[in-house]
């Protein structure tokens, strides 16, 4: 992205549009406004030679935004919650739980995992929570559609065949058709969509890549081809904005870039990309051309990684409530009007309106010290907008200085993210990529970008947050959806687009929780598995003591049994269990202890301990040898050099100088060549 006066020259003598009147009027959303060009540091400006116009006056009465929030906020508000999560093994009982559902009973379900199912356990305060021991193994390949096809039918309308039949049994229009791959590990947030927001289930077969390739131009086009064909083959009306379906979820691993080619729905606001420089790959879909101009006909979503994540992001998206927003602005904007139309104050005032606890958070100089404190006291928000610059792998919250993916932490809490930055999102499962560690920890619903997208790309946040207020949800307030700004570009939408934040439970009654045969209440399940790990200490006890008390949401309790395991030194076969609640419960040193009894941790679980780490290392107050011993030993790879630069000082204090050296020294030779190359360029 272009630096503050690369900015400046380049916007100068523009002049913004964003027509801010009415609330209906700004909901029709406007022009692409003529702010400034955003570029990535190393590459020449490529400024359009004109900005995108503005679109012509709304001719309907309600908005499409409002009338497509209206539309997937109806069922939700019918539809009753009961207050209990319900645990899963696995994808067959995860299946088989779905289908107790009812038209007007449901509840979450998630298929258990060690980080994801804390923190959301933890945001949805749940009266109950239930595990429910293995039903068997899923269906063969080949049979498996059939039976996913049958748990979402069987929420609405037991007797009836096929999703498209149970709505229309119930009288209720479909909003929405989810595509899946049965095959592919993403097929749980599926069926759950489905079922939930009652919307038609179409297999979608083919290999389509992985997330962080990019489609060439006929691959680009065939996807976008098959895209249209599953739909249109379900027989609802689908070729505009406002009929059957508005909604279009891609529940699969594909590529989130493509190549735009000569077709008309690629056409960008900007003029020919350069040669073979991508597109997002959700706004390529869901497009047609009528003559020589392109339009919408649904707007794009994408869940995608495995079972318990997408299972994850459904159930956030269906059953949580959002309470927090923070609002960052970047300081490194230049100041001018293009620019000014993205600061956040605006839409931090229009979020508290809405009854968001809303903040705005400006990074001055010093700002890391402080992003690092906000993320070792708990990054909580529910919502958060970000306005960055930056590249794949850095993003900047402080004037002309950029800050490593390392800092990105680990959260507290499921969020939705708005971020305004370039490539954020051109590699989503790279653990060099800004928005691959957002999603890994936590997010499941993120406005991004696959590559330099200029900045009037983006949806401006004061319209994203007034929109939000009126009920639109998150993936289609950061779209355009009019005029030249509309065009496919380079805004990627991941998650639920029906997905609205909301402090209000967008949903009906909330009713108590009901125990049945079969399911596990985990409260007395952890009181039997504490006494039991007491009068037995084993590792296998300890395991399911924190197996227990890590999922009825009372980190300071897990953290006490942690401890009595360590006492009784049978805690490492419950470390990796343990290390989510200890993280969420705050305590450095704890997280330290598990992270060295696990024998390879993972990139995620090395988050948690360097979220918390990161800014009392930086103040030098870390003070325990133990826990500074695990941060020499355990810097973070790739990009090593960035945590071994973080607890130097720190280390020396406490260590000694020789004792670092020698300690510092077999960590370095335990990285490959490239690694330890990078460390001595940094550390020098």
């Amino acid at each position: 992205m272009l630096r503050s006066n690369e900015c400046t020259r380049a916007a100068g003598g523009m002049r913004p549009t964003l027509v801010v009147a009415a609330v209906l009027a700004n909901l029709v959303v406007g022009a692409a406004v003529n702010a400034m060009p955003v570029q990535a540091p190393q590459s020449s400006p490529q400024a359009p030679q004109s900005s995108p116009q503005a679109p012509s006056e709304p001719k309907q009465e309600v908005p499409f935004p409002l009338r497509f929030g209206l539309r997937s906020q109806a069922l939700a508000q019918k539809q009753s919650v009961v207050n209990q999560v319900v645990l899963v093994p696995d994808g067959a009982t995860f299946l088989d739980e779905i289908q107790q559902w009812t038209i007007d009973r449901r509840w979450p379900v998630l298929i258990e995992d060690d980080h994801l199912t804390p923190i959301f356990l933890q945001a949805f305060g749940t009266e109950r929570v239930f595990r429910r021991p293995s039903v068997g193994d899923m269906p063969p390949v080949e049979a498996r559609h059939a039976a996913i096809e049958r748990a979402a039918v069987q929420t609405w309308t037991p007797d009836a065949v096929t999703m498209k039949d149970a709505l229309a049994a119930r009288g209720v229009p479909s909003i929405g058709v989810v595509l899946y791959d049965p095959a592919d590990a993403a097929w749980p947030a599926a069926v759950a969509l489905a079922a939930g927001r009652g919307q038609v289930l179409v297999p979608l077969a083919g290999n389509w890549g992985a997330p962080n390739d990019q489609l060439d131009p006929g691959q680009t086009t065939a996807l976008c081809d098959a895209v249209r064909d599953a739909v249109a083959a379900t027989g609802l009306m689908w070729n505009g904005l406002g009929d059957d379906v508005d909604a279009v979820t891609i529940c699969r691993s594909m590529a989130g870039k493509g190549t735009p080619g000569e077709r008309v729905e690629f056409a960008s606001p900007f003029g020919p990309a350069r040669r073979n420089e991508p597109i997002a790959t959700t706004d390529a879909l869901c497009r047609i051309a009528e003559g020589r101009t392109p339009r919408r006909w649904a707007i794009a979503g994408w869940i995608f990684g495995s079972e318990s994540r997408s299972a994850y992001a459904a159930m956030c998206s269906l059953f949580l409530a959002q309470k927090t927003a923070w609002l960052n602005d970047c300081p490194a904007y230049p100041s001018n009007a293009g620019a000014r139309l993205y600061e956040v104050g605006e839409a931090t005032s229009l979020l508290g309106k809405a009854g968001f606890s809303a903040q705005t958070i400006r990074f001055v100089p010093g700002g890391l010290t402080s992003w690092r404190q906000r993320a070792a006291a708990g990054w909580s928000p529910d919502l958060e907008f970000i306005n960055s610059m930056g590249n794949l792998d850095t993003f900047t919250i402080l004037n002309d200085q950029d800050t490593g993916v390392r800092e990105i932490p680990a959260i507290t809490r499921p969020m939705g993210l708005h971020m305004i930055h370039s490539f954020s999102l051109a590699a989503p499962e790279s653990p060099i990529c800004v928005g691959a560690r957002w999603l890994d920890h936590g997010v499941f619903a993120y406005v991004g970008s696959v590559h330099e997208p200029m900045l009037n790309a983006f949806v401006p946040p004061p319209l994203v947050a007034q929109r939000l207020a009126l009920g639109v949800p998150l993936l289609v307030a950061g779209r355009w959806l009019e005029g030249e700004g509309d065009r496919c570009w380079r805004v990627q939408t991941i998650g639920d687009p029906l997905w609205t934040p909301s402090p209000g439970l967008l949903r009906g009654a909330l009713l108590p929780a009901q125990s049945r045969e079969g399911l596990i209440d985990l409260k007395l399940a952890a009181v039997d598995a504490i006494k039991s790990m007491d009068a037995a200490p084993t590792g296998a006890n300890a395991l399911a003591a924190m197996r227990c008390v890590s999922r009825v949401g009372r980190p300071a309790l897990s953290g006490r049994v942690w401890e009595n395991a360590m006492k009784a030194g049978v805690a490492k076969e419950s470390a990796p269990a343990a290390l989510t609640p200890l993280f969420l419960w705050g305590n450095l040193d704890a997280v330290a202890q598990a992270i060295e009894l696990i024998e390879h941790p993972t990139l995620n679980q090395l988050d948690l301990l360097w979220t918390l780490a990161a800014a009392p290392l930086e103040a030098g107050q870390v003070s325990n040898r133990a826990t500074i011993e695990t941060l020499v030993r355990h810097p973070r790879v790739p990009r090593a050099w960035h945590d071994m630069a973080t607890v130097r000082p720190n280390a020396i204090r406490v260590m000694g100088n020789d004792a670092y050296v020698a300690l510092n020294r077999s960590v370095l030779l335990s990285l490959d060549a490239d690694e330890r190359a990078g460390v001595l360029a940094h550390l020098k």
